[in-house]
């Protein structure tokens, strides 16, 4: 006689991964080569997934040898934690770069793309000297458009 056997949901048999902490973006960015910003974009979905987890996610300093990067982690968590409210971590502040940094480091940083780039950016950008449009900082169920624009503009 057949026996039926009956497997959980998926999600009960799935593995539980680790949230994208600010502290492991260093690594992460300096590992990928030309699609750097892959870990930025990871980080950027957790925080819209997981809001319960945003304070571990950025409580830990991220440490690395590329300043530009570093200043890209803290551009990124100090426009994430204005836009929701939440607390900004103390070592944010300590990352501004003297010359202006796209999102990417193959990203123009000449032209029309450029200009808007900067008009679009968020507040945290201009503290930084890291520059991205608020799209960045938008997740796939979060993006801006003409109609909501105005709940991601300062």
């Amino acid at each position: 006689m057949p026996v039926r056997v009956f497997k959980p949901p998926l999600r009960e048999r799935a593995p539980v991964y680790r949230r994208v902490r600010a502290a492991d973006l260093p690594a992460a960015m300096g590992s990928t080569a030309s699609r750097e910003h892959v870990p930025l974009v990871s980080l950027v979905k957790d925080w819209e997934d997981f809001p319960g987890e945003r304070e571990a996610m950025i409580a830990d300093a991220p440490q690395g040898e590329d300043l530009a990067d570093l200043c890209r982690i803290a551009a990124v968590v100090h426009a994430l934690c204005e836009r929701d409210g939440a607390t900004i971590p103390s070592w944010v502040w300590e990352h501004r770069s003297e010359v202006p940094i796209a999102w990417g480091k193959s990203v123009p940083m000449t032209g029309f793309i450029w200009d808007q780039t900067i008009a679009n950016a968020p507040p945290a950008c201009k503290h930084h000297n890291v520059w991205f449009d608020y799209q960045f900082i938008s997740s796939v169920r979060r993006r801006v458009t003409k109609d909501n624009f105005r709940d991601f503009a300062p």
